[in-house]
């Protein structure tokens, strides 16, 4: 599957902030683009980074503020792992990952049998009787090829 080229991917976020009624101030312009090109999955700290090469005075602050704005409007998610970062998801197309245990590296993988949506799950052998689920992924572990 190819990647959504990154003015697209751009467009994309912009036109998915005015549905959702988000301003677009030329700090919050900036991630978008910045977000648009991204490749794997940065840290808000590698977005801080980016964002004060284009727009040195901005703070952390604003930053942090605008990624979760993005993540509560749906427009972006977040990859939660133990022990590590909170990194910003922004393909939204339909994937998973592969992360590498040596050097904590994250991938999108796009399986080509997995028909989670049609997944059951037996609730009360996994003890979630009453459980929504909002999500449902497939993480594969191992180790990367530089690593191995």
């Amino acid at each position: 599957m190819a990647m959504v080229p990154a003015g697209e991917r751009y467009r994309d976020l912009r036109k998915a902030c005015a549905v959702r009624g988000l301003r677009l101030t030329p700090q919050r312009d900036v991630l978008l683009q910045l977000l648009g090109r991204a490749t794997g999955h940065p840290t808000a700290d590698e977005m801080v980074h980016r964002v004060r090469c284009v727009l040195p005075s901005v703070s952390h602050a604003t930053v942090y503020r605008n990624l979760q704005e993005l993540v509560s409007a749906g427009i972006i998610s977040t990859l939660n792992r133990a022990g590590s970062a909170v990194q910003f998801e922004v393909n939204r197309e339909d994937h998973h990952h592969f992360v590498c245990n040596a050097c904590g590296r994250v991938w999108d993988v796009y399986l080509q049998n997995a028909d989670l949506k049609n997944l059951k799950i037996n609730r009360r052998r996994s003890g979630l009787s009453g459980f929504r689920v909002d999500r449902r992924e497939v993480q594969l572990q191992g180790l990367c090829a530089d690593c191995r």
